[in-house]
């Protein structure tokens, strides 16, 4: 299953605010089932990484600690008509990735 990713971002002065939507339930495996008693299955994003026009320029190791469907707000350098491209995957294997050109 892909990870869904809704994003949105504009430059000024050459630094640009990139913003992202992630579709994602985010569970830690330590939360129990009240039904069966047993622990839900750990399913969280653990990499994550921003790349402008190819070259990666952050990335990050999250946890189970994230809230589901987290907001993600980065600056980078890029100048409008860049290409912002965002990719996760998580610990299950799962990945997403999503681009969107600067205003």
């Amino acid at each position: 299953m892909a990870i869904k990713i809704r994003m949105r971002g504009k430059s000024k002065g050459g630094v640009a605010e990139v913003k992202a939507l992630i579709k994602h339930p985010m569970e830690s495996g330590v939360r129990m089932n009240k039904k069966t008693g047993k622990p839900y299955p750990a399913k969280y994003i653990d990499m994550v990484q921003v790349s402008v026009n190819g070259t990666p320029a952050v990335d990050a190791q999250w946890s189970g600690a994230v809230s589901a469907n987290p907001y993600m707000a980065v600056k980078v350098n890029a100048n409008a008509g860049d290409e912002v491209s965002v990719t996760l995957s998580d610990n299950t294997g799962d990945k997403g990735t999503s681009s969107i050109k600067l205003k």
